[in-house]
């Protein structure tokens, strides 16, 4: 006899928050990224109500480029964390840049609450690997689970994070976890339609 295994249920508040918003650079002459998702303004992704998928005590996680670091304090600050220190991706290759090669993005840590840092020795620097474009690497997700506990929210997703923690998703390319009230993405089409 099988025993039937029950649906993860997924939290509606989330003790930590990764995100990777899909900036549009392109009032800035930036270009490039469009070819390969939807972007969003700035206003926009400020307006999305994380402050509500967040618990009290938490942090959040956000990816900036070199050029989107100011306007991710900003949307840190909206979507009611307070910035702390970046942690910076060194990658393995330059990139492009209109002034300097860009050869890192960051990872900002903030926090709401009092969330405790379960890991106090972190350098606010990793070396890790390009891949295709945009993909973040997986280390990410080792340091994240280290300093921060669960459960976790990826915002942005484009897969399924590659960890054993407790991990929900919501993203425009993967089935969604979570529906989040007027940012739609397909799955939540799908699941309307059934």
């Amino acid at each position: 006899m099988t025993q039937e295994l029950s649906p993860r249920e997924v939290p509606t508040r989330f003790r930590t928050i990764l995100a990777d918003p899909p900036w549009d650079h392109q009032q800035r002459g930036l270009k490039g990224a469009e070819q390969h998702y939807r972007l969003m303004s700035l206003e926009r992704i400020k307006q999305m109500p994380v402050a509500d998928l967040a618990e009290e005590n938490s942090h959040l996680w956000l990816w900036c480029t070199n050029g989107s670091l100011r306007d991710a304090y900003d949307v840190a600050e909206s979507w009611g964390f307070i910035p702390r220190a970046p942690l910076t991706w060194v990658k393995f290759r330059l990139g492009l840049g209109s002034h300097l090669r860009h050869s890192t993005e960051h990872l900002l840590f903030c926090t709401r609450g009092t969330a405790p840092v379960r890991f106090k020795s972190q350098p606010t620097w990793f070396n890790a690997p390009v891949q295709e474009h945009s993909r973040k690497p997986a280390e990410q997700f080792a340091v994240i689970e280290r300093i921060s506990a669960g459960p976790y929210l990826e915002l942005f997703a484009r897969r399924r994070p590659p960890s054993n923690g407790d991990w929900s998703v919501w993203g425009w390319e993967i089935e969604s976890d979570i529906s989040i009230p007027g940012f739609p993405v397909p799955s939540d089409i799908q699941q309307e339609r059934r």
